[in-house]
């Protein structure tokens, strides 16, 4: 897989938005989670060298002074991702240098262990993909509201818009959709759709898969975070075993709203 259906998002709204690049071109959405680190989709970097991460702007292609550009150090895919069935769909990028947070650029909270989003929750989703399903890339980022399904009622749909008989939304992953205006499309991958609890903004998937792109009959599938808590916290441990700057970042994101965030 902006976003077809979405409108353009307020600067500043959405200051973890990171837009995945290779030769200065989009490629990918992706989210910071802390100073060195950004979350995307597994199927967006494997086979990849030379990446950069930009943020700081809504204007995906903006030299304004709030813009940073940072190249990837490393890349960290699970590996038991599968392309073909799209299950594990998840990797951590390692940023040459760390980011220094501004009231443009500020990490998002990640979700507990196992943590379940309930049915019907308001969530959003964010990108510069598609704006229609065999258009062009969106220059300025999208926002949509996403209401999250059951997994059993989601794997029925898209079994049925796929016409296909087996498993296809299984464990791991959550679906959303807006059934008034459509969702996320090809260039959204690797964003965060984001659910606001507790006047914190918790970032609960990852754009990953859709039947089609943007349709509002069909829904989008992403990568439930919580699942991979434990992935992600290993993989930072293991890269960044004298740097635990990030982790306590992460963990005082689950307390603080974001404007006192702002503040640190």
């Amino acid at each position: 897989m902006g976003i077809v259906g979405g409108r353009p998002a307020p600067e500043r709204k959405w200051p973890w938005q990171v837009s995945l690049q290779y030769r200065d071109m989009h490629k990918c959405g992706g989210s910071l989670i802390a100073p060195q680190w950004v979350l995307t989709a597994a199927h967006c970097v494997v086979g990849y060298k030379d990446l950069t991460v930009k943020m700081g702007s809504t204007f995906l292609y903006s030299e304004c002074r709030s813009t940073v550009a940072i190249p990837v150090q490393d890349i960290f895919w699970h590996m038991d991702f599968n392309a073909s069935l799209i299950i594990n769909d998840i990797a951590l990028l390692q940023l040459a240098d760390s980011v220094n947070y501004s009231s443009y650029i500020q990490p998002v909270c990640l979700p507990e262990k196992n943590f379940e989003v309930k049915a019907g929750t308001q969530c959003w989703v964010t990108g510069w993909g598609r704006t229609l399903e065999f258009g062009e890339t969106a220059r300025r980022v999208q926002e949509m509201e996403q209401i999250i399904l059951p997994l059993k009622e989601c794997d029925e749909m898209a079994q049925e818009a796929a016409n296909e008989s087996r498993t296809l939304v299984r464990k791991g992953m959550v679906c959303g959709q807006n059934i008034k205006r459509g969702g996320p499309c090809r260039g959204d991958s690797g964003g965060p759709l984001v659910c606001q609890f507790n006047n914190s903004w918790v970032q609960v998937g990852i754009v990953s898969w859709g039947v089609r792109c943007g349709l509002k009959e069909v829904p989008a599938v992403y990568t439930d975070i919580s699942f991979y808590k434990d992935w992600i916290t290993a993989r930072m441990s293991q890269a960044s075993v004298l740097d635990s700057g990030g982790f306590f970042i992460l963990l005082l994101c689950l307390v603080l709203p974001l404007d006192i965030l702002a503040t640190l």
